[in-house]
This record gives C-alpha cells, sequence and structure tokens, in this order.
C-alpha cells in the first residue's frame, strides 16, 4: 500500500533530506558562515545599519555615477560570487560529514542544487526589496525596474554558470577516478534506509561499523535535479580512501576559484583610480564577505581542531606587531610637511601659544577685519551682525546648510550673506556651506559660478559612501599598496583619499586645489564670512581651532584678577600649533574632512606633532557650531556692542532641537546592558544643546544689544532621513521640499524682515 506524503516515514525523510540537513549542519557547525547570510539579509531589508545608509548600497548600487542595469548586473556578479564561494567553502568543510556524496556522479553540482535554500531565500527577499525601493524611494518606472531586476539576476545566473562549467570541466567523480559505479547510477546500490532503533540486527552494526568510511551526517533523500528527489544508498562497499580521494581533488580545484577572486580583488585595489574598476560598493561588499569566507574555510579545512586556537594566535601577534607600525597607516592631512621636526603638543607649548602678546596681536587683526566688514554698510545705521551655525549630519546636513543658505541670499538679494561675519559647525553641514562660500567669492570676482543653480544644490547631495566602502573593501582591509606625493610626504590611496577625491568630483573641482591660506586675503577683505573648522583632538577632548586668519583669542581664557579661578584650555590653534609644518599649506578638502571623521567611515587623522595629535569629527565637542560662535562674540563684544544694532544666530540643523521623551518599555537584558552607552551616544546632541541653553542664558549678562536666534530644522525623524553619505532621490527631495514647512517658512520670513527693516531704517537715516 502506498505510503501517505503526511507518513511518519515521509516526515522523516522530509527533514532527514540533503537541503535541510545543509541547514541544520550551518546552525549547528557553521556559525560564522551563517553570521553573513544574516548581516546580508539586515541589509537588504533595511533592517540593520540603516541610519547610516548601508542598505542602500544593496538597494541602489551606483556605478561610474549611474544606477542603472549595468550597475545591478555587476551587482548580480559579485553576489553570484558569494553564493558560489558560500558553496565551494560549504562543501569543503562539511564534504565529510556526507559520506554517500562522494560516490555520486558531479558531486559539487549535487552539493550545490541541495545547498539552495538560504541563497534562493535571499535572492527572492533581495529582489523583493530591490523593486520596492526603486518604485517608492527612486521614483523608477515599471519598466526601469523590470530591466535592472534582469541586469541583476543576469549577473547571477553568468557566475553560477561559469562557476559550475569549470567544475564540470575539472572535478572527477567516483566514476572517472576508479572506474566504479557512482551510486546515483547503480540501480543495484542498496538503499542507506536507517532503520527505527532497535531493530538493526547485531550483524548489520558490525557491517556498518565495518564498512562507513567516515563519521556520517544522516541524511535519507536528496535532489539530484532541481526538481528530481532521490533516496540515498548505502556507501559501505566504498573505501574510506576512495572518498576521501575524491573530496580531496574537489578541494583543489574548488582552491583555484577562490585564488581567481582573491586575484580579482587585488586588481581592483592596484586598479581602483580609474572609474571602470569601482564597482559599486556593495559588490565590493560582497566580495569582501567571499573573501573572508575563503580565507576562514581554508583555515579550518588545514588546521582543523587547530583553527580557533591559532587564529587567536595570529590576532595576539598581528596586534603586538601593529604596535610597531605594522598591517596599519596612519591617515595624514594632504599637505601638512610630515619631514620635519614634529610639533610639541604638551602644556607647556598650549600655553606660549596662549601668551598675551600673541592673542593680543590676533585680536588686533580681527578687529581690522570687522572694520573692513562695518564699512560694506550704510554709516548713518548700524547693521546687523550674522552668525551661521551648521550642524552635521552627512549628507543631509550638506544639502540642508546649502538649501537654508542659497534662500535666505535670494530672499534678502545677498544681505544674507554680506551681512555674516563667521561660519561654523561640524561634518555634513561644513561641507554644504564651505561649497556655497566658494561659489559666492568666486561669482564675486566674476566668474562663471552661480551658487543659486539648483545644479550646485544637487551636486553637493551626490554619493560619497559608495567610493569610501569600495575603498575599504579592496584596499584598506587587505593590501593598500597605493601611494601618492603631496609635497615631500606620501601617503596612502586609502578610503580618506577617496572621500575627497570624490567631493571634489561631485563639487565640479572648485575646492580642489584650495588650500587654507587662500582664503585669509578674501576673509581680510570681508568679501566672505570667517569660516571657523573644529574637529575634536581624540587625545584629550580639545578642539582644533582651524581658521586662514589667527584667531588665538579663541583658546585664550580669560584673566580678569576679580575673578580668582583656574580655567583650562579647551581649544587648541592650528596654524600656530603647526607653524613649522607648514599648516598654510594643507588643502581645505582634507580640512572638511577632519572636521567631519565619524568613527570607522574615515580614519582619524594624525597631526605631525610629539605625542602624535589624532582628530576625528567636530560634532563630538561642538555639533552646531553654537559654541564657537558665542565664544568669538563674547571675545568681541564691546567692538559689536558699539559697531551693530544686533546679533542673528542662524541655526541650520539636520534634526529638531526639541526631541520627543522616548518610552522605552521594559527593557530585554541584552538592552539594560547596551542602554548606558548608547544614550551617552544618542544623547550627546541633546546635552551639547543643554550647556549651550545655558550660556545663551548668560550672554544676556554681558551682550549689550538685540540678539536674535533663528532656528532651520530638518524634521529627520519623521521623513526618515538617514544619516549617510549617501541618500536615496527620495531622501533629497525630502530634504529640500523641507524648507517649505510651516517652521522653516516662518524662520525665513522673520530672518527676511530682520535684515529688511535694518535695511529699510538705514535708507530712511539717508535720506
Amino acid at each position: 500500500m502506498k505510503e501517505s506524503w503526511f507518513s511518519k516515514k515521509a516526515f522523516l525523510r522530509l527533514i532527514y533530506s540533503f537541503p535541510v540537513q545543509l541547514v541544520v549542519v550551518l546552525f549547528k557547525k557553521n556559525q560564522i558562515l551563517l553570521l553573513y547570510w544574516l548581516v546580508l539579509f539586515g541589509w537588504v531589508t533595511n533592517s540593520m545599519s540603516k541610519t547610516f545608509g548601508i542598505p542602500f548600497l544593496f538597494l541602489d548600487p551606483e556605478y561610474m555615477g549611474n544606477v542603472g542595469v549595468l550597475s545591478f548586473f555587476i551587482m548580480g556578479l559579485s553576489t553570484g560570487a558569494f553564493i558560489m564561494v558560500y558553496n565551494i567553502s560549504s562543501y569543503i568543510i562539511n564534504g565529510f560529514r556526507f559520506p554517500f556524496l562522494a560516490t555520486l556522479s558531479r558531486p559539487f553540482l549535487k552539493y550545490t542544487i541541495n545547498n539552495f535554500i538560504l541563497p534562493v531565500l535571499f535572492l527572492l527577499v533581495y529582489c523583493t526589496n530591490l523593486v520596492t525601493f526603486q518604485l517608492d524611494n527612486e521614483y523608477q518606472s515599471g519598466w526601469n525596474v523590470v530591466l535592472e531586476l534582469s541586469g541583476f539576476l543576469s549577473g547571477v545566473l553568468l557566475i553560477v554558470s561559469i562557476t559550475l562549467t569549470y567544475f564540470f570541466q575539472t572535478n572527477k567523480d567516483i566514476i572517472l577516478m576508479f572506474g566504479v559505479a557512482a551510486s546515483d547510477t547503480d540501480p543495484n546500490a542498496p538503499l542507506a534506509e536507517h532503520m527505527e532503533e532497535g531493530h538493526a540486527s547485531s550483524s548489520q552494526k558490525r557491517k556498518k561499523k565495518r564498512y562507513t568510511p567516515l563519521k556520517a551526517w544522516r541524511v535519507d533523500a536528496y535532489l539530484s535535479h532541481p526538481f528530481k528527489v532521490k533516496l540515498v544508498r548505502r556507501t559501505g562497499h566504498y573505501s574510506r580512501e576512495m572518498l576521501e580521494s575524491v573530496f580531496r581533488q574537489n578541494h583543489l580545484n574548488a582552491a583555484v576559484i577562490e585564488l581567481i577572486v582573491f586575484t580579482l580583488f587585488i586588481l581592483m585595489g592596484l586598479f581602483k583610480d580609474f572609474r571602470v574598476f569601482k564597482i559599486p560598493a556593495a559588490a565590493s561588499v560582497m566580495l569582501t564577505f567571499s573573501m573572508l569566507i575563503m580565507l576562514s574555510s581554508a583555515f579550518r579545512f588545514w588546521l582543523k581542531a587547530w583553527s580557533t586556537t591559532v587564529f587567536i594566535a595570529l590576532l595576539l601577534v598581528m596586534n603586538f606587531l601593529s604596535g610597531f607600525g605594522m598591517f596599519h597607516s596612519e591617515n595624514k592631512a594632504y599637505g601638512i610637511d610630515y619631514d620635519t621636526d614634529k610639533a610639541s603638543y604638551n602644556l607647556d607649548a598650549l600655553k606660549i601659544m596662549d601668551n598675551p602678546t600673541a592673542v593680543a596681536a590676533d585680536f588686533d587683526s580681527t578687529i581690522a577685519v570687522l572694520n573692513v566688514w562695518r564699512s560694506k554698510f550704510s554709516d548713518s545705521l548700524p547693521p546687523k551682525m550674522v552668525f551661521i551655525n551648521c550642524s552635521g549630519g552627512g549628507l543631509r546636513a550638506s544639502i540642508w546648510a546649502y538649501r537654508v543658505i542659497q534662500l535666505s541670499d535670494s530672499l534678502t538679494a545677498n544681505r544674507f550673506f554680506e551681512s555674516s561675519q563667521l561660519i561654523s559647525g561640524a561634518s555634513g553641514g561644513m561641507m554644504g556651506a564651505s561649497f556655497y562660500r566658494e561659489l559666492f567669492l568666486r561669482k564675486k570676482h566674476g566668474q562663471p559660478y552661480e551658487p543659486q543653480s539648483a545644479k550646485n544644490l544637487s551636486d553637493i547631495g551626490q554619493d560619497l559612501l559608495n567610493p569610501i566602502t569600495f575603498s575599504i573593501t579592496v584596499s584598506d582591509l587587505f593590501f593598500n599598496l597605493q601611494r601618492f606625493k603631496v609635497g615631500n610626504t606620501s601617503h596612502s590611496k586609502d578610503r580618506a583619499y577617496a572621500f575627497e577625491k570624490q567631493l571634489s568630483e561631485n563639487t565640479g573641482h572648485v575646492l580642489a586645489r584650495r588650500r587654507l591660506s587662500d582664503y585669509a586675503a578674501a576673509e581680510r577683505n570681508a568679501e566672505v564670512p570667517m569660516i571657523l573648522l573644529t574637529p575634536t583632538i581624540v587625545n584629550d577632548g580639545r578642539r582644533l581651532l582651524v581658521s586662514p586668519l589667527p584667531i588665538r583669542y579663541l583658546m585664550a581664557h580669560s584673566e580678569d584678577s576679580a575673578f580668582n579661578y583656574y580655567e583650562t584650555m579647551d581649544a587648541v590653534e592650528f596654524r600656530s600649533l603647526l607653524k613649522e609644518q607648514q599648516a598654510d599649506s594643507v588643502r581645505f578638502l582634507s580640512l572638511l574632512r577632519m572636521n567631519a571623521t565619524f568613527p570607522y567611515i574615515l580614519p582619524a587623522v594624525s597631526l605631525p606633532t610629539e605625542p602624535t595629535v589624532k582628530v576625528m569629527d567636530a560634532g563630538i565637542r561642538d555639533v552646531t557650531g553654537l559654541k564657537s560662535s558665542l565664544k568669538f562674540l563674547h571675545v568681541f563684544r564691546d567692538w559689536i556692542e558699539k559697531n551693530t544694532s544686533g546679533v542673528i544666530f542662524v541655526d541650520i540643523r539636520d534634526s529638531h532641537k526639541e526631541r520627543p521623551i522616548e518610552n522605552n518599555g521594559t527593557s530585554t537584558f541584552l538592552e539594560s546592558v547596551a542602554t548606558p552607552l548608547g544614550n551617552i551616544y544618542k544623547n550627546l546632541l541633546t546635552v551639547q544643546d543643554f550647556n549651550q541653553d545655558e550660556t545663551f542664558e548668560y550672554a544676556k549678562s554681558w551682550l549689550k544689544v538685540p540678539f536674535d536666534h533663528v532656528l532651520f530644522e530638518l524634521p529627520t525623524k519623521e521623513q526618515d532621513i538617514s544619516l549617510s553619505f549617501h541618500l536615496t532621490t527620495k531622501e533629497r527631495y525630502l530634504v529640500k521640499q523641507s524648507a517649505g514647512l510651516p517652521k522653516n517658512h516662518e524662520a525665513f520670513e522673520r530672518l527676511t524682515e530682520l535684515l529688511q527693516n535694518n535695511r529699510m531704517k538705514q535708507r530712511s537715516e539717508a535720506n
């Protein structure tokens, strides 16, 4: 009588089928392999690293500046390579657990067919999310999405076909090696039915013990073709040596594939400056995962039980040697002289920089700048002085800062930027503001640049994450052999180099040749506002004050004899610290990078000091720039009170200043462990806001002119705009459109009114 599908025997055959058992062995024995899949699933479902835009690298891959069929085809090639490397590595480390496999014709093909569950599931999930993302976030037509999907699947199928064809031609099965019949082609081979426990005869047990060549993992059925099921037959009549020979020969051929992938990786790293080799960042991530899987599987295959011990030992040795400068190179700011004697960085050196004579000289030089700024306006009525403060926040902050400045200038007929004295802030916001300032200056000098152009606004929002990620994967993590020179100093072509190169390309190369000193004359003549970059010194938390003009008065502490209080110095002036190291020659793009060095995404910059000073993102100390502006306002309060009719602080933030109180509910054990550190990071900006509000409150006691604070906010929580160097078309659109939101509309009206009223008063006084 034919058994029902739901019978116990059929159920056991399903549970002990080869595809199911390969998943079981993955969970039980190969957790590292499983981890790669979990990370990929997290990325393509937009449920992991969403804040930093990593999923967009997979759902919107960019190649040579475009997202289309070709970029998705390359993505498919890399995905196919990852799937086949996963199959090869799984076959190498797990093949011996299934000795029946060596008795089949074309064993690797059979293994790949049965190892389909995770790869096919991933492809289904990826394609589903790809279609949804392109339709909802990139506003692609249905036909374009079909083409992109076809390109991706074509790439996957091409690599899978090439790999399997290679194994067909090179792998020898048990038939070719020993001239014996394969178990799947021998109709007389007995089935390897697993008898119920307690029913096997003693002779059968002895026979099983005698002829089982390897420790076998139970399998009752397998897929001989994608849609054809076969039962496993006994392998006891094959010798252990025969089966191991088949696996060994297959492993050697698999090593050739791994060598090809490794060589491809090295070539991409060597030729990464050529656009054609800059594959989508997600594709390079896939190849990196493939490389790591290959290395770990080779480790486990050759070292077996010793693999973990040897791996830990290697890590310890590498960590020890890295202390002597091996395995990594320090990142540097391009243009500074690292070959001369190093500058001293200690308390005594700071005191020398902070001497009263030097501070007074810097103060007087800035008073001269302020006088030139004042001369641009009518003598009858003092002007309003504007301070522009731009928060950090990746590309969303870059677009937002540029857009707010652009509209403010347009609505006031350039009155806004002409009235501005200082621009400060962090990360992306300062990139947008610096780009606008450069275009404004070039237009003022008669060059054909238009800061009000929609194209320039679009340019500052172009992708930066792809080249960074590509550089990390193909060179920074493994072999970074390429170098270039600026002056006498040699630098690695790492992700910092990739960032600056791409930012230069995105902005039409207008910032490419600018050095810090190139802006000194324009600032002295008040053609553009002064700019202040304040990256954070990792060593001690002080701010590094970077400006084309001398500004040691911002690092000085007050010496009021009536107020006997010891105040620590919280800032160091860049040009004074590195005067002998050619600080004025540093590239402005390097300074923007230093000011936006988010941990892990970009490397911390090492300066030529003793001990070595490392700097990172300005947002660690002053994410909005308000601290710097308030310090400047306090230092020059007397001049400002005599020569202006008031101060306007324009605060351009990439998020709401007042955030809702979150109800986290009952915490899990892991959440309770992570919460203390997580909250420190999450509330970093909020704590800075609290401190700055206190400073504003204190300012009432020493500022004698009207003070206005105009706030522009980007509602990132409501609109779900990622904190990343890559934004989707939808996100870029939302940032631009946020200028028209009611609160921001009111802010523009208020700013325009403040500047316009002051101008009208000047005209009436003149008449």
